[in-house]
Order: C-alpha cells, then structure tokens, then sequence
C-alpha cells in the first residue's frame, strides 16, 4: 500500500511540474476598431442574424431596416448571413444596433488578394528550406488528412497539382458556379500548402499529403466582398476544413470577423495575411486576434519592403522579394495564354500559406489539436521574444515538429516507461516483464518518436503508427479532429486491454504498459492543454483526461495485482 501511495505521490507531482511548464506565449494585437459609416451614404447592407434565424425573422429585421434583405446563399443558410441595398447605410446600421436578432450589422466592405503576380520563371524553391519543410516531409505524414481551405480567387488543379487531392469547393462571388480559379492568386497559394511532391515534375509544397478546400471569394480581379468572405469561412467550417487560410486583406469587418470567431470556437485554425503596405498598421482580418497575422520576409531572412507590420503580427514567414534574381516565391498556377506556368510571386499572401502549411503538418501528427498549434508554432518560431516586424519571429518547421516530437514525445515516453516500471515493480514481477511493461509503457504513451528522424525510414502508414502514440493513431488514421473523439481519449482502451490481454500471462505485460502508457498520455494531455476532447470545453475536458488516465492507472494496478499472485502461486 506504501509503494502505491508513493508511485500516486511521485505521478502527482510530475503532473504539476508539466502544468507549470505549459507553454503560454502571450499573443498581442490591435485593438478591434469599429467601422464608421457617413451620413446619407447608400449602398449594400450585410447583416448576420443570430444562427438559425427563420425568412419571419428576417422580414422582420428587414422592416426595421427599411430595406429588403435576401439570404446571402443557401450553401451559409444555416448561419444567417443576408444583404440587401439602402439609401443611408449609417441609419439602416444604428436602427439595428440594438435588435437582438443581429449579432452584426455594417456596410458591404471590399477585400483584395495580397501578392504580386508576374511572368513566368523558375528557379529553386528558397522559401520551403527557408522555414524548414524538408523536415516535414521527412519525419511526419506530410499533412495526410488535414482539410486546408484556401479562401481566395479559386483554385485550378493545374499540371503540379493533379496529385493533390483537392475538392469541388464553391464560389461565393455573384455569377461564378464553380471555384475554379480565374486569376491565379489562388491556385498559386494552394500550391505553396500543398503542391504535389517528389513527383519528377515542377515544384514542391509545404503539406503535399493535405487536402484543399478551394473556396472562391474575389473576383478574377482579385478582389470580393466582406459577406462573400464571411460566407467562405462558414462554408469552410461546415465542410470540415481544419486550416483556413486567408491570403487577403483589407480595412476591418465584423462580418468576417464574426464568421472567424465561430471557426475558431470549433477548432479551426485560421491564418491570414498581414498586408503590402509597406508601412505600420496591419490589415484585416490577419490583424484579429483569433487569427495568425503573417508578415513577410525575403531571401535573406529581413522583413520584405512591402510588408505591413505592427500590433497584430505573429509570425513572419517567407514571403519572396523580387528586387533579388529568383527572390520570389515559385508555384505552379494558371497561365492564359499556356494554361499553366511556373510563376514568381511576391507579397504576404505568399507567406501566409506557408504557416498555414506548416499548421497542417502539426496537426496530422495527432499530437496537437489546433490551440497547440498556434502555441507551438510561435514559441518555436525564430525570433527573441515579440517584434513589430517579425511577430514572436520566422517561421521554424523544423523546430516546431521537434518540439513537439521532443517534449511531447520524449515526455511522454518517459512517463509512461516510468508508471509501468512502477506498477510492474509492484506485481513483484521478473526483470523480463518488468523490461517488456516498460516498454510497452513509454510506446504506449510516447510513441516510437525518434523512427521517424532514421534515415530511410518507410514513408507508410504502418511505420507512421509504429512511431506514433496510442492515442495519435485516430490523427494518422481518421483525420486531425479524431485523436478528441471522447471514447478514444478514455480509459476505454486500457480496459479492453485488460480484459483481453491481461488474461493471459505471457500478454499481460503488454496490456499493463497500455495501461500505465495511455494513463500518462491522458495526464500529460490534461496537464498540457494538448487535447480538447469533443463536447467538453475548458475544465471539463481536463477534467474528463484526469480521471480517465486515473482508471488506466487502476487497471494497471489491477493487472499488476493479478501478476504478483500468479508469481505467489508458482
């Protein structure tokens, strides 16, 4: 009883060390403005009404606004977002500042692409080992089932895209069916997430193994509206995407913004640019304090010339400088004259796709939900602390998948090893199935991390999984979001691990290093805040990892108490 109240003693009190050293980068932004509308001006309207709003609500908010509303598309239907033409913008927004059916209310605001396009040529892509993507290729699933929606001009599945997997999408620009791209900002940014790789031909992406969302929103002008935007990342939300990005910018809107917030209330990361002023002063919506706000820099590492910095920047990431020979950022994208071609472009829509990239690498290793990612992705970032120019500093995929590798990983592995030696410690049980819980535990727990960084290492799903923790396998095998399915975060495991396993001796040592294994994963996911189990936000989801990694415990007690009078007995 003494050795169990200390192994509960020594558990505890690694818990509150992992709890205090939680990473907390502290996040700073602009002030969210509210945007003034003159007198007498008319123009379009957007209104969003609370979620679930029925056509009576909608007439009814439509009359105090004196005007005629419509709903903005069916596709959005469910989040309410609607517009319709007044004469005075100003008193149609005052007369519904207060009606309890609006959660928003503001005139039609334009947002542009932000890059600059030019003829094609290619060249090395710079950029990608600039902020550390060949160590994603090498040591994770390279994006495999992440949905990043690409929210821009469209996207055409050109020559270098045709093995990304890339879905139908829609368009929410008015007399365009389809998100095929008409410009090339978009299919230019898709490329940079997810290129097609180590396939013979053109140019590489961050995330080759993720799937895009293409969700047309400017023109072939390279420009749109705030509720085609608004009604984007809602349609992004509703189909599932788990990264959003946001290669655009332009004054604030609380439309967008409000459609942001809800994102990122389910889970999604949003990224977005910082803007091409050149100056201090961040556009919108990369300047919101739900997104990652993205500066640019050139070859050299220095902020580009172009790039807008200041309160709201988060992160810099290569952004391309054509001032330089070969100093843009190369994608595949949609030519008119040859159908498609190898461009250079530059701007911070160029270096918002690589951290959306780069979000995606982290989430499909199953060891990060999207609160971690953001966490992660600025603590690792290169830099000594929060700059105007370069956010918490430049983007370091290398140092942020080995962070989490490292002291996720490593962490876990050690803890698990540890709580199954002790367990087994206690069964008074031989050295070999002490050695075999052990391992058992830290594999369990931690994953075999270190496969992954072995020179021709298989990339394949069974080696993914071998190198993998238990509870990151529904990452690798389902997508991202299934790793906080509640019953597979449980202690659900543990007991079938028991039951079955455990009954057999020469097992028994594999079912308690489950046990103590998913155990330790739970209580470090709980300490760290790493995983947000479906449907229990904040104190109940730790709650919920806590107890469940206190019955795995059990079970291994449990098993280790079958153990020591199977060893009495013989």
């Amino acid at each position: 009883m003494k050795r169990t109240l200390r192994s509960l003693a020594l558990l505890a009190a690694i818990v509150a060390v992992l709890w205090a050293l939680r990473p907390r980068p502290e996040v700073r932004h602009l002030p969210t403005p509210v945007p003034a509308t003159a007198p007498d001006a008319g123009g379009t309207l957007v209104v969003d009404l609370v979620d679930g709003a029925s056509d009576a609500d909608l007439a009814q908010v439509a009359k105090e606004a004196g005007t005629s509303l419509h709903w903005l598309d069916p596709r959005t239907r469910d989040e309410a977002l609607a517009v319709g033409e007044v004469p005075d913008l100003h008193a149609a927004v005052l007369a519904l500042a207060a009606d309890p059916l609006v959660e928003v209310a503001e005139p039609e605001i334009e947002q542009v692409a932000l890059g600059y396009p030019n003829d094609p040529m290619y060249e090395k892509q710079w950029h990608l080992r600039a902020m550390g993507a060949p160590v994603g290729w090498a040591e994770t699933p390279r994006g495999k089932g992440v949905i990043v929606a690409v929210i821009d001009t469209g996207v055409t599945q050109v020559e270098d895209l045709k093995g990304t997997r890339v879905l139908k999408g829609a368009s929410f620009v008015p007399g365009v069916k389809t998100a095929a791209d008409d410009n090339g900002h978009g299919t230019h940014v898709a490329g940079t997430i997810a290129e097609t790789t180590n396939n013979g031909i053109g140019v590489a992406g961050v995330a080759p193994e993720a799937t895009i969302l293409p969700v047309k929103v400017l023109s072939g002008w390279g420009s749109g509206m705030s509720p085609w935007i608004a009604a984007g990342v809602d349609y992004a939300v509703d189909e599932g995407a788990d990264v959003i990005n946001l290669s655009l910018g332009g004054s604030y809107s609380m439309v967008i913004h409000n459609a942001i917030r809800k994102a990122r209330a389910k889970g999604v990361i949003v990224v977005a640019a910082a803007g091409n002023s050149g100056r201090k002063g961040v556009s919108y919506p990369g300047g919101l304090k739900e997104t990652i706000g993205v500066s640019a820099t050139g070859p050299g590492g220095a902020i580009a010339p172009y790039s807008s910095w200041g309160k709201g920047v988060d992160i810099a990431a290569p952004g391309g400088d054509k001032r330089k020979p070969g100093g843009g950022v190369w994608q595949d994208t949609i030519d008119k004259d040859a159908g498609h071609a190898y461009k250079e472009f530059q701007g911070t829509s160029m270096a918002t796709p690589h951290v959306a990239g780069a979000a995606a690498i982290l989430l499909c290793t199953g060891m990060c939900d999207a609160d971690c990612v953001q966490r992660t992705l600025l603590s690792s970032a290169d830099g000594e602390g929060w700059d105007d120019h370069l956010g918490y500093g430049r983007l370091d995929l290398g140092k942020a998948i080995h962070g989490v590798e490292e002291s996720g990983g490593g962490i876990r592995f050690f803890l698990g090893g540890l709580l199954a030696l002790i367990i087994a410690q206690l069964a008074g049980s031989g050295v070999r199935f002490r050695a075999l819980a052990t391992l058992a535990g830290g594999w369990a727990a931690g994953g075999l991390f270190f496969l992954e960084a072995v020179p021709f290492w298989p990339d394949a799903t069974w080696a993914h999984l071998v190198a993998s923790p238990l509870l990151a396998w529904p990452a690798l095998l389902l997508g991202p979001s299934w790793s906080a399915f509640p019953l597979w975060c449980s202690a659900l495991l543990p007991i079938a691990a028991g039951f079955f396993l455990g009954a057999f001796r020469p097992l028994r040592p594999l079912a308690l290093g489950v046990a103590a294994g998913l155990g330790a994963g739970l209580f470090h996911a709980a300490a760290t805040g790493n995983l947000q189990p479906w449907f229990l936000p904040g104190v109940l989801g730790t709650a919920w990892l806590a107890g469940n990694a206190t019955v795995s415990l059990i079970v291994g007690l449990a098993l280790a108490g079958t153990e020591k009078l199977d060893v009495e007995k013989s």
